[in-house]
């Protein structure tokens, strides 16, 4: 409408018609507190990673360049995703402009898909690796390819999604939306299940079938390693630890991965198909927020599981932390000094002053 005090407050017409739970305000503060922990951690703890291997050429081997990638993408997705997501979920219509009505999605869309394609690349790396030992494993250059491969499949299948979304009014209700704009929801219904296939189904079934035979691999080295306990060396016992231990760590990163997205995969697909059940509809906002914050929180684990599952990791982490730490009392320090200096020049200021003050003539 050309007034705007005319027009209807969508959160109101929600709140009256529908009793939206995401608009009763403890909702907002628990999703609030909530979204900003899982921000926070995401952005730290994944900023952790970048920098540790950068900083340590230990932990720059082929698969930590896959898991660098990784939290690249989880840092943009916790910005971005994290951030706007909520946000429009509690004002119900866009504030951010044109721009990121085609960005955000386009970030939402690619991460998903950059990140099962990363750990694609890692399952096929350990696959590789240990089921195969004499074969070359993957090098360096290689590695950045299959970087290269994910960022362009997942921007190819992203893209599509960006170009159809549109700011738009609705009816009588205030303010834009920025919605998807298909024209014809087969064609909508028919891009989800291409999507849902190429970057969460077929990705699981490699991902399954690289780490089934890299235990069945690692097992019969424990088989061989207990049949033929005095032969083998303390080194070669050390590594076979660590090879599963290694393959542990990366078994929980996929796992948890896709519990944490399959809710927000599952809604979607229902979503546009029409199946979501009546129940779901009568409070899509919050069944849509909830999967969403569910999604966020896979930007926190990896960190979680490095530090717990990898030595070298924990070590790099917490030398950061240690330097981090040791800046601030540097710091705090260096502005106490500030201080004391400033309170003795003044002092010295003072009494310097205090002997040219001229004396009254009628004393």
């Amino acid at each position: 409408m050309d007034n705007e005090s005319n027009c209807t407050d969508i959160r109101s017409y929600l709140w009256k018609s529908k009793n939206d739970l995401t608009l009763h305000p403890i909702a907002i503060c628990i999703f609030l507190i909530l979204y900003t922990f899982i921000i926070t951690l995401g952005v730290v703890g994944n900023s952790l990673v970048v920098i540790s291997v950068f900083k340590h050429k230990s932990l720059q081997s082929v698969r930590n360049m896959f898991i660098v990638s990784l939290s690249l993408s989880d840092i943009l997705a916790s910005i971005f995703s994290g951030s706007v997501t909520p946000i429009t979920a509690f004002s119900k219509i866009w504030l951010f402009g044109t721009n990121l009505c085609y960005f955000v999605p386009l970030v939402q869309g690619f991460s998903l898909c950059f990140s099962t394609l990363t750990m694609t690349a890692i399952s096929i790396d350990r696959f590789i690796l240990i089921v195969f030992p004499t074969k070359k494993p993957i090098q360096k250059n290689h590695a950045l390819r299959m970087i290269f491969f994910s960022v362009s499949v997942a921007l190819a299948i992203s893209i599509p999604l960006s170009m159809k979304q549109k700011l738009v009014g609705y009816g009588s209700f205030c303010g834009q939306f920025c919605t998807e704009d298909w024209g014809n929801s087969d064609l909508r219904s028919a891009y989800g299940t291409v999507v849902m296939i190429i970057q969460f189904v077929i990705p699981l079934i490699i991902i399954a079938f690289c780490y089934i035979a890299i235990s069945l691999k690692l097992r019969q080295g424990i088989l061989v390693r207990g049949s033929q306990k005095e032969l083998m060396s303390d080194q070669r016992k050390a590594a076979l630890q660590r090879r599963i231990r290694t393959n542990r760590m990366l078994i929980a990163m996929v796992g948890v991965f896709f519990c944490c997205w399959l809710p927000s995969v599952v809604f979607n697909f229902l979503r546009d198909y029409s199946w979501l059940p009546n129940f779901v509809l009568a409070q899509e906002y919050l069944f849509g927020l909830i999967t969403h914050l569910i999604s966020m929180s896979s930007t926190i684990w990896n960190p979680c599981l490095y530090t717990l599952c990898n030595e070298q990791f924990r070590a790099a982490f917490t030398m950061i932390i240690q330097s981090v730490k040791n800046l601030g009392r540097k710091e705090k320090f260096q502005n106490n000094q500030s201080c004391s200096q400033l309170l003795s020049s003044g002092f010295k200021d003072q009494s310097t002053r205090r002997s040219f003050v001229a004396v009254p003539s009628s004393i």
